[in-house]
């Protein structure tokens, strides 16, 4: 009998046993996410794979500011040298700068000796400098539209256009005012002209050099550079209405001047640097 009853107290210590273990799974089997606050926190917390911040911002190559490229400073410090040899003409130029620009004569003045050497020397010389800084704004334009085209080449070539362009002028004008005036109203009229490219060539310095450094302001320039340009046509416009406005016949001719030689021509012109530097670069 005490086998007996060792065996029934063994049993039931197994089948105690037994149904613990059988609780004790049967609790961790039903354990939820809630009852194991930890864990969840730091899975939440934790994370696995590419980290964005850690591997900071991409490499991106430096922008070539346009008053860094070799050849474009090359031209720059030349005209300016060629200006600085020519500096001690100014003088000569200014005492004739202002009446070449506003004042008209009737009959022309026999002591007026306005073709010196220096002041045809300090002439071309702004002229020059006009015609490069008329490229370096009419190159900005391109560049807003056509990106990455070779600064060089591009202010270059549109350098040579706006020379061009000033002889063009240069030759209408000295047709016009011989085929509608007289020898000394041509003369006037051309002395203007001049007159206001050199003023237009002065004024255009500082918004063509800010533009090489800073071509984030290249849009408030190019603006800018349009009013100075229409500042200097006006003076040279009402210079020439002033010349060869007789009676009321003659503003049919001048409303054509206008069309003809003002406003087409530069329209042409920016549209020809449209279309060729892009292509040519």
């Amino acid at each position: 009998m005490p086998q007996a009853s060792e065996h029934i107290s063994i049993n039931m210590f197994a089948i105690n046993y037994g149904d613990s273990i059988a609780s004790a799974t049967s609790m961790r089997a039903t354990c939820v996410e809630a009852e194991a606050p930890s864990a969840a926190r730091e899975r939440d917390i934790t994370t696995t794979g590419r980290i964005p911040y850690t591997e900071g911002l991409p490499a991106l190559p430096r922008t070539l500011l346009p008053g860094y490229d070799t050849g474009v400073m090359g031209m720059l410090i030349a005209l300016f040298l060629i200006i600085a040899l020519n500096f001690r003409h100014y003088s000569t130029f200014i005492k004739t700068f202002m009446q070449n620009l506003f004042t008209v004569r009737t009959r022309a003045n026999a002591f007026d000796d306005h073709n010196t050497t220096s002041e045809v020397r300090v002439l071309a010389s702004l002229i020059i400098l006009g015609c490069a800084c008329q490229g370096i704004l009419l190159f900005s334009i391109i560049n807003i539209d056509v990106p990455g085209i070779n600064v060089f080449f591009g202010v270059g070539s549109a350098t040579i256009l706006a020379i061009l362009y000033y002889l063009w002028q240069l030759a209408a004008y000295s047709t016009v005012g011989y085929v509608f005036g007289s020898g000394n109203q041509a003369a006037q009229w051309l002395k203007g002209f001049n007159a206001s490219q050199s003023l237009l060539s002065m004024a255009l310095v500082v918004p063509a050099l800010v533009i090489l450094f800073n071509p984030d302001m290249a849009e408030a320039l190019i603006y800018i550079g349009a009013a100075l340009y229409l500042v200097a046509r006006i003076i040279f416009i009402s210079k020439g209405f002033r010349i060869f406005y007789h009676q009321s016949f003659s503003l049919l001719y001048f409303i054509l001047y206008l069309c003809t030689l003002e406003i087409i021509p530069p329209l042409l012109m920016i549209k020809a640097a449209f279309f060729l530097i892009p292509i040519l670069d």
